[in-house]
């Protein structure tokens, strides 16, 4: 029961990172510069509607998906800040599923779906401020990750490592071959 509640409330607060307070940090500095500058991106709204709804699917599919195989192949859950696990480890190494073709599915997933919002919003510095918090995530908290990654899995971690791409799907393999 205990994992259970723990597990909960990872997903909870997560859910509250990714849905409610970046979002709100992205609008609350787009809002200020785009009053200011009115940078656009896309004039066309039908193409503007098709590549969101493109990244959006995508971004939901990695997303979700990996949370499902996380949980029925790793048995536990993707959050630990610094040293305090928020929800149970995993107990196994997942490699299958969108593991398979990227090491961090679910940063993948929410970076396609901020890029969505950007384009939805339509604003260049969105966009730019999106790519800056992934720049971010994968130089800080993907790192902290791997070391733990590393540390619990030895050897299974480092070739899964040096075989898949850590954020674009397939782009290690391509330039490995």
């Amino acid at each position: 029961m205990k994992k259970d509640k723990k597990m909960i409330l990872g997903y909870i607060l997560g859910g509250l990172l990714v849905f409610v307070l970046v979002p709100s940090i992205i609008d609350i500095i787009t809002t200020s510069f785009d009053n200011v500058y009115r940078l656009e991106i896309i004039q066309n709204s039908i193409i503007k509607w098709i590549i969101i709804i493109i990244l959006l699917v995508v971004g939901l599919i990695y997303g979700i998906w990996s949370v499902i195989i996380q949980n029925t192949i790793g048995e536990g859950g993707p959050l630990e800040i610094g040293n305090v696990e928020i929800s149970p480890k995993t107990k196994n190494l997942v490699v299958s599923g969108p593991y398979k073709n990227t090491r961090n599915p679910m940063l993948f997933g929410t970076f396609l779906i901020y890029l969505a919002y950007a384009l939805f919003i339509n604003s260049i510095i969105a966009v730019v401020l999106v790519i800056a918090i992934f720049t971010f995530m994968l130089s800080v908290v993907v790192k902290m990750e791997e070391k733990r990654l590393t540390k619990d899995f030895g050897e299974q971690y480092e070739e899964y490592r040096k075989k898949v791409s850590m954020f674009i799907p397939w782009f290690q393999r391509k330039l490995n071959k």
